[in-house]
């Protein structure tokens, strides 16, 4: 959670330079060139054991989480992130819970009781009193320039957490099979199968040497910042959820990373200035709370000995 919220910094400052697509097809080549080398070292697996230990369910499941969670809900998420910031966008983490808990009751059969959706209507009004605390002066600045307006900002915010919940339970489905997969190599799985989709998608549209490659040669001084990001918010943060995900549920897993605003708000006053008034840091903390009840759904409910399920 800690490195995935970190990683926003560098992300949304190198998006507002190269773009989303861009910095998505760059990292997405930099985690999958770091992470061939870490599984091949940590599971000594030679390169033919990388592509013929997993069964092809597991092959399916986890490119698809892959494509969702890595392609499309990030490509929503860096666009949110470059017109809203990377505070506000950060908000948007607490949507993933509950999307996690319904693809997850659908995938992986895990359950939800009253409390549980009581916790996801107060991380929803959580996250939008934290919109309207805000202060948009920055979000008006960007409506004027090229980043875009601030209700695609939200409409994308919103799509990218509904794709994050998609694919934890996805990958979840995955790693409970029986071929013995790690989360390292499964991560490694996601990670192919979302390059293979995405720079096929750009070669075909014949977009690839407009959308990437010449953003990224008239702003080379954004390498540092796009590398930084993608070994904190792919290499790092990515395996680390697919260990968490190995030992816990979907909603637990989802509810850690979707913690991410409180790292975000203090880092982002530390490097960008940006404001923290009494109203976000509250708002911030109610979306919280939902989470919070999203996790301890079933402890609450054996606490007052309530049948709800």
């Amino acid at each position: 959670m800690v490195a995935g919220a970190l990683s926003t910094f560098p992300f949304t400052d190198a998006t507002r330079k190269w773009g989303a697509v861009a910095i998505n097809h760059f990292r997405l080549l930099l985690a999958f060139i770091l992470l061939t080398l870490i599984v091949m070292i940590l599971d000594k697996k030679s390169p033919i054991a990388l592509f013929t230990v997993p069964t092809s369910s597991e092959y399916i499941y986890l490119f698809i989480s892959g494509i969702v969670g890595l392609v499309i809900g990030d490509y929503f998420g860096f666009h949110s992130m470059a017109i809203l910031g990377a505070k506000r966008f950060s908000i948007f983490n607490s949507i993933a819970p509950g999307a996690a808990l319904g693809f997850g009751f659908i995938l992986v059969d895990e359950h939800i009781n009253m409390i549980g959706i009581a916790g996801i209507a107060v991380s929803i009004g959580g996250m939008m009193w934290f919109i309207e605390a805000s202060n948009t002066r920055e979000i008006d600045k960007h409506q004027v320039h090229e980043y875009g307006k601030s209700s695609k900002g939200v409409l994308f915010g919103i799509l990218s957490g509904l794709c994050q919940g998609f694919q934890i339970a996805l990958a979840k489905k995955a790693i409970t099979g029986d071929s013995g997969l790690t989360p390292v190599h499964a991560t490694w799985i996601r990670l192919l199968g979302a390059m293979v989709a995405y720079f096929a998608f750009t070669f075909l549209t014949g977009k690839f040497n407009e959308r990437v490659l010449t953003p990224i040669r008239k702003e080379k001084s954004t390498f540092l910042q796009a590398s930084i990001g993608t070994i904190l918010g792919i290499v790092l943060s990515v395996v680390l959820f697919m260990w968490s995900l190995a030992l816990c549920k979907v909603a637990v897993t989802q509810t850690i990373l979707s913690l991410a605003p409180i790292i975000a708000l203090p880092m982002a006053y530390l490097l960008y200035k940006e404001k923290m008034t009494v109203k976000t840091f509250f708002a911030g903390l109610v979306s919280i709370f939902g989470v919070c009840l999203l996790i301890w759904r079933d402890d609450i409910a054996a606490i007052f000995g309530w049948h709800l399920h």
